[in-house]
């Protein structure tokens, strides 16, 4: 199990990092070479600490269901720049387009919400992957300040992966947020077994945005991922 912690400022950058090895299993590269397609699941949110007071109900699910598809979406980009040819050791296995997983999702009648509690063993097979990357991401306090980002659902969608800022991604207003810890596991499709798995903890500056705060929290992951070259 690895864990980082890392200060994030008002630029995000990554101030400080101690870690155990991630865990891989030890059938990891006997079954990774029959992997051909892997996806990333919807991310599932928790909060711990009292939602804001002023949100309905509906608002909080929205909001909660937003970032779980804004961090799904960034962690996609982030493993897709991490498969470049151009890099040392790249991903090697092709990761199914995030838009094609939630429409497989939708046309089987899985919400992003219902995804969070089904197991990764019956999704991977729904989604025709070899293996699904499931993430539990925990907060303190909402990216969102207040009723914006409950209401703004919607995510830009990349014409090109590029190594630079992610801006575009996603949504714009968001503006606070505190401590985030998550859990990222690999499981295959044949059993269910973990084939890896990596934790992260950030303790985070609320004046960085959102789509900041996302987008390295997201890269930290990919940059520890396997299927390596």
């Amino acid at each position: 199990m690895n864990t980082f912690r890392f200060s994030l400022l008002s630029v995000l950058a990554l101030a400080s990092a101690c870690s155990t090895a991630n865990y891989e299993s030890p059938q990891f590269a006997e079954r990774a070479i029959h992997h051909q397609v892997i996806a990333v699941l919807p991310f599932e949110m928790v909060l711990d600490g009292d939602p804001p007071k002023n949100l309905t109900a509906a608002q909080i699910a929205a909001a909660e269901e937003a970032e779980s598809v804004a961090f799904q979406e960034a962690y996609y980009y982030r493993l897709l720049g991490q498969s470049s040819a151009h890099r040392k050791h790249p991903i090697r296995v092709r990761i199914q387009h995030v838009d094609e997983t939630n429409r497989l999702l939708a046309d089987n009648g899985i919400g992003i919400r219902e995804s969070w509690a089904l197991s990764a063993k019956s999704l991977a097979r729904t989604l025709r992957v070899d293996a699904v990357i499931r993430t539990s991401v925990r907060k303190t306090r909402y990216l969102s300040g207040g009723e914006s980002f409950a209401i703004e659902t919607g995510l830009q969608v990349f014409n090109e992966v590029s190594e630079g800022r992610f801006a575009g991604l996603l949504p714009w207003g968001l503006t606070t947020t505190n401590d985030i810890w998550a859990n990222s596991v690999l499981v295959d499709s044949v059993d269910g077994a973990v084939m890896w798995q990596s934790d992260l903890a950030a303790a985070t500056d609320w004046r960085a945005p959102a789509n900041t705060i996302i987008d390295d929290f997201t890269l930290e992951l990919a940059k520890r991922f396997p299927y390596r070259g």
